[in-house]
């Protein structure tokens, strides 16, 4: 099993971006880096992202990848050094789910407490806090982030009563809640132990809502809501939507 921290200590704590992704509708196939390299206002999507998890004070990040676009990331990337952090490189082979992909991780985490981004979130909000508090909680408890949205029908979204977490539902129709689950996590060391009991959804995939209902059923998952804006760049109108949204927030 994997070491836990069950005392008040701050935990230690590592990051983990999600970058193994293809963005073929957005015209960056993994020959030219896939999703990661998709750039937003001057960036790539993986330059915002490993700024962000260092401006939140995470100084090692694993970065997954698969075997095509990895040469194109590691090439932009490299060390890590020019975006304040220190980068490892961890290969997924297959695309078989988010869980799968942290699942992956488990010898880099080494027991630590992990933050999981995926690769295309982009937010407004500053998580420094969040990510502070939570090392100081340590802990065997994950975390997951929301936001209210228009559109709960295309999202994983969290029902909540009397400001209780009750449950986590995969694109709700009609919606139950407008509060999306952002592809922003806080896991515990256990998480890489409850991964292996995941079965693959109906596309062949362990889904990351199947880990988080898991800690949800022991009454271990918090959660925070956030402010401002977000949004998942998995389309050409959502991408052009991000571009303004940081230019308007460099003004």
């Amino acid at each position: 099993m994997t070491k836990t921290s069950s005392d008040k200590t701050a935990a230690s704590l590592c990051g983990v971006i999600l970058a193994a992704g293809a963005g073929s509708r957005l015209g960056y196939p993994n020959e030219i880096g896939g999703k990661p390299m998709v750039p937003v206002a001057g960036d790539p999507l993986v330059a915002h992202n490993l700024r962000r998890l260092a401006a939140a004070g995470v100084d090692e990040v694993a970065l997954v990848v698969n075997p095509v676009n990895r040469p194109v990331i590691e090439a932009f990337v490299g060390s890590g050094a020019d975006f304040g952090v220190q980068v490892t490189y961890v290969m997924q082979e297959v695309p078989l789910g988010i869980a799968h992909a942290l699942s992956l991780c488990a010898d880099f985490a080494a027991g630590r407490h992990v933050l999981l981004l995926l690769v295309d979130n982009l937010f407004s909000a500053d998580i420094g806090a969040a990510v502070a508090q939570y090392r100081e909680q340590g802990g065997d408890k994950a975390e997951i982030f929301l936001l209210p949205v228009p559109n709960p029908q295309d999202y994983g979204v969290a029902v909540l009563q009397d400001n209780r977490l009750q449950a986590l539902v995969e694109k709700p129709k009609p919606p139950v809640s407008n509060l999306a689950v952002i592809g922003l996590y806080l896991y515990p060391p256990t998480a890489f132990d409850y991964i292996p009991s995941l079965v693959p959804s109906a596309r062949g995939e362990l889904e990351i809502t199947d880990l988080n209902s898991l800690f949800l059923q022991q009454g271990l998952l918090n959660y925070q809501l956030l402010d401002g804006w977000w949004l998942d760049v998995g389309t050409p109108e959502r991408l052009a939507e991000a571009e303004q949204m940081l230019k308007n927030s460099r003004k």
